[in-house]
């Protein structure tokens, strides 16, 4: 008897619009529903990013036992070391070092943005208000990916090349017009940022619940928008602004405490410095895997809400998930079959509906 309520305790009640309503949604309830799916799936929002931002510290570890440790501990535990000229050049006219700096700065952005796109997976199942796991954010599209990889690296190439002829565009404009140009420079450049933004975002999306290559990912992120690019572009620039205020406020006492032990770290007797400067370091690692892990998860489950809102106001995907919702489980197979189940997905909408109808949005 035992054994059998603990099946049905075990068994998730399919429940669509649980977590958020399955149907278009306003721009303050994108916002709420992702903090509704942050706050439903804990392990999987949170546990993804700061897994991440461990890896990247693995990075950083690494980086520190290959570097020549005096310029470039004092460089990373002594923000006001940045002042010292001397100190500066000397630190990057060690060719290695800035290799390694640039190469690790390279791993760790695309680690956290594979990361971004994978957050899609605790997003969509929170559509019929399933809960899931670490676990399943990993392991539930894993042959993704290498696309997904690929992905992130056309996007970089293609928004450098688009970066290097904007910004070039915008000093010749600035020099043509004697610095008048930086009144139009600068709004133009945050609302390219935020219209490319937008055009781009949904890709990582797009090939790991869609199952897209790497190249026509580009074109279906684009796709999503239309219609609705100034209401993306808004959410984008209000993303854009929160980020910049809580950067902000949070480096200020991070700052504050690592310019105060670098200075002592640099300052105190010899066998007192490294377990100060390691004190440091490792203060200043905590606290940027905190933030990161937070900001990463809200920014990706934004995103992911956002990506599902698009197709609800263009595909009706409101609309078929509600048709093909699967009914509570009643028996382990059935419950297995939850536990995989994204959806969303291909192989989920096409078990018996109809197609989903395309046009204007809604």
């Amino acid at each position: 008897m035992g054994t059998q309520v603990a099946s049905q305790l075990a068994r998730t009640p399919v429940r669509p619009g649980a977590v958020f309503p399955l149907r278009p949604l306003a721009q303050d309830e994108i916002f709420r529903g992702a903090f509704s799916v942050i706050r439903r799936n804990p392990r999987a929002a949170l546990g993804l990013p700061f897994l991440a931002a461990v890896l990247n510290f693995l990075v950083s570890l690494v980086l520190l036992v290959a570097m020549p440790a005096d310029n470039y501990l004092r460089m990373m535990t002594d923000p006001v070391a940045f002042d010292d000229q001397e100190l500066l050049f000397a630190a990057l006219g060690e060719g290695g070092m800035v290799m390694m700096i640039v190469a690790s700065s390279f791993i760790g952005s695309l680690v956290m943005a594979m990361s971004l796109g994978l957050l899609a997976i605790p997003v969509v199942r929170s559509a019929y208000g399933l809960p899931t796991t670490l676990r399943q954010t990993v392991l539930l599209r894993v042959g993704r990916l290498g696309w997904l990889l690929l992905h992130l690296l056309v996007l970089l190439v293609v928004t450098g090349v688009l970066s290097v002829i904007v910004v070039v565009a915008g000093v010749l404009l600035t020099v043509a017009t004697f610095g008048f140009g930086l009144l139009l420079v600068l709004p133009g450049f945050f609302l390219l940022l935020c219209w490319l933004t937008a055009g781009l975002m949904f890709g990582p999306l797009v090939v790991v619940v869609e199952r897209r290559n790497a190249f026509s990912a580009i074109g279906r992120s684009f796709a999503l928008n239309r219609g609705m690019w100034w209401r993306h572009i808004g959410a984008v620039a209000l993303l854009y602004l929160m980020l910049l205020v809580v950067l902000g406020v949070t480096s200020l006492p991070a700052g504050i405490v690592a310019g105060l032990g670098g200075e002592l770290a640099w300052q105190s007797e010899q066998g007192q410095n490294d377990l100060l400067v390691l004190l440091v370091l490792g203060f200043g690692q905590l606290y940027d895997m905190a933030l990161n892990t937070l900001l990463v998860a809200l920014v990706g489950t934004v995103i992911g809400v956002m990506y599902l809102n698009a197709r609800f106001r263009r595909e009706a995907l409101d609309v078929m998930l509600k048709h093909v919702a699967p009914p509570t489980p009643q028996t382990d197979s059935e419950s297995e079959y939850l536990d995989t189940l994204l959806p969303a997905s291909p192989e989920h909408l096409s078990a018996g509906a109809p197609k989903a109808p395309g046009g204007a949005p809604r």
